[in-house]
């Protein structure tokens, strides 16, 4: 217990810290002198700092970032969270005309959906047919959604008055973003990958479908939460969604530990 009280000494939260702070500090260069070149850092910074805080949290853990190699783990968040974007995007548009309505709690299905369709491209393959591998995949193509869509409602918050509006949503999707979709897309592929793991191919399963629509149902119910015209308070439950959502993937990956370093045995005179 006493452990978890020193959060501040993790590597998780140095780099939190440090990130937001990045984040906080071109914001404010900007609006001091007036150069909103360095914006788009800003954002960047401002949108990766929770997502690769509880990345470095989980590769802790789990040590999950040593069983893919770096290459296909950058090339999963640049393309594979670019490629999700695009279908989620796409989709939204089509079957979501009205953000504030009832039709709002579709995005977690056709989002999860999205963000399913690279990995199950890389899974065909045969190659990372584990479970460490595929939650690593899973975070880092959920990570470049994530930031992707943190800077687009960054940018939709910027006005007349400056960018200080962006930096507080920023900083607010920074703290749920971690809990949602990092979460949610985690939770599957801990699922998933566990049963083809078994198997040695890949198998719809009842776990990997119950899996996946526990994520959309969530996904769902955070953003009808925040999105529909809910009474203050109610809409605090969106705290007890992220909570639920990140206290599943948790037992879904509390199997995958990093192994204990050897003891050296003891020198004999």
């Amino acid at each position: 217990m006493r452990e978890h009280f020193r959060f501040y000494r993790h590597r998780w939260f140095k780099v939190w810290i440090a990130t937001a702070a990045l984040s906080a500090a071109l914001i404010t260069m900007t609006e001091a002198v007036g150069n909103r070149a360095v914006m788009p850092a800003a954002f960047f910074y401002g949108a990766a700092a929770g997502p690769v805080g509880l990345l470095v949290a989980i590769h802790d853990r789990t040590g999950i970032g040593a069983s893919v190699p770096g290459v296909t783990l950058v090339g999963m968040f640049l393309f594979g969270g670019g490629a999700a974007l695009l279908l989620g995007g796409y989709f939204n548009a089509l079957l979501i005309p009205d953000k504030h309505g009832p039709s709002i709690l579709q995005v977690g299905w056709i989002e999860e959906s999205a963000k399913s369709v690279p990995l199950l491209m890389v899974a065909i393959t045969g190659r990372y047919l584990n479970k460490a591998a595929g939650v690593a995949l899973g975070l880092s193509c959920a990570t470049g959604f994530a930031i992707m869509e943190s800077m687009s409602y960054a940018w939709r918050s910027v006005d007349a008055t400056g960018a200080v509006n962006a930096g507080m949503v920023l900083f607010m999707r920074g703290l749920a973003t971690p809990f949602s979709h990092l979460a949610w897309t985690g939770l599957i592929c801990a699922v998933a990958f566990g049963a083809w793991q078994l198997r040695g191919r890949i198998v719809i399963t009842l776990s990997v479908v119950g899996a996946f629509v526990a994520a959309a149902v969530l996904h769902s119910l955070n953003d009808g939460l925040l999105m529909l015209d809910i009474p203050g308070p109610a809409r605090l439950l969106f705290l007890l969604v992220a909570g639920v959502s990140y206290w599943l993937f948790h037992r879904a990956t509390r199997d995958l530990t990093v192994a204990p370093s050897p003891v050296p045995a003891p020198s004999r005179a």
